[in-house]
């Protein structure tokens, strides 16, 4: 499964940074799901000069921050509605024509 993080804005207080808008999207051959929020954080974080933070280090700091039980909690939820996504099967529309299709195991 590959997820991949996007840092939408940042708002700080003090030159401190105590929130951040992220977009996560996790992606699994043809699926795809993605979810974003605000993410407040337990302290507020400034390990290094407001200028040189960079994108990656504020993902960094919400992913471990999101760790639950050893996993990462919104990563998670991702994987749960690809594998979702992945076993349903969809359903057929009634007035379309009703067509086999045999399923082939990759």
């Amino acid at each position: 499964m590959n997820y991949t993080w996007t840092i939408q804005g940042v708002k700080d207080t003090d030159g401190l940074i105590t929130q951040a808008k992220y977009h996560c999207r996790a992606e699994i051959k043809d699926l795809w799901v993605a979810t974003e929020g605000t993410w407040f954080f337990a302290e507020p974080k400034l390990m290094v000069p407001y200028a040189d933070v960079t994108e990656d280090m504020i993902v960094s700091w919400i992913k471990k921050e999101t760790v639950r039980d050893g996993k990462n909690m919104i990563e998670s939820r991702l994987a749960e509605q690809i594998d979702n996504l992945a076993t349903q099967a969809a359903p057929s529309l009634p007035w379309m024509p009703q067509v086999f299709t045999p399923k082939f195991e990759e």
